[in-house]
């Protein structure tokens, strides 16, 4: 439940960062590409899509460029939410979360993120 409210929150937070910073909206322009945040059995998810300048977030956890895969709910919350700017490299290095897809697009994703909920600063 905690880890399904808190991607409801990240996609808001990064709604309005798209509309509000202007570092951040310069680098939704250069992008194309689709990224979730799901468990690993698949029932709790979400896709953020990037295209066209544009923004937006549904419940589609098949179509992806790059997918973070946790083990479980708690552990991604704890990862996102918990831990800090280390919380999805500690997830990661011990084998509770992985990445499906392209995983170049990693960092584009991590700085979104960290941006829109205030642990990185982008001027």
């Amino acid at each position: 439940m905690l880890f399904s409210i808190l991607l409801s929150f990240l996609s808001f937070m990064i709604g309005i960062s798209a509309k509000n910073n202007r570092s951040i909206r310069e680098m939704i322009t250069v992008r194309n590409c689709a990224y979730v945040i799901m468990t690993k059995d698949g029932k709790i998810g979400r896709r953020f899509i990037f295209r066209k300048g544009r923004y937006s977030s549904d419940k589609v956890l098949t179509d992806y460029d790059l997918a973070l895969v946790f083990e479980d709910a708690a552990i991604g919350f704890k990862a996102l939410a918990l831990d800090g700017v280390t919380g999805m490299t500690k997830a990661m290095n011990n084998f509770q979360m992985t990445m499906v897809g392209n995983q170049k697009l990693y960092n584009f994703l991590g700085i979104t993120i960290g941006v829109s909920m205030g642990m990185l600063k982008r001027p």
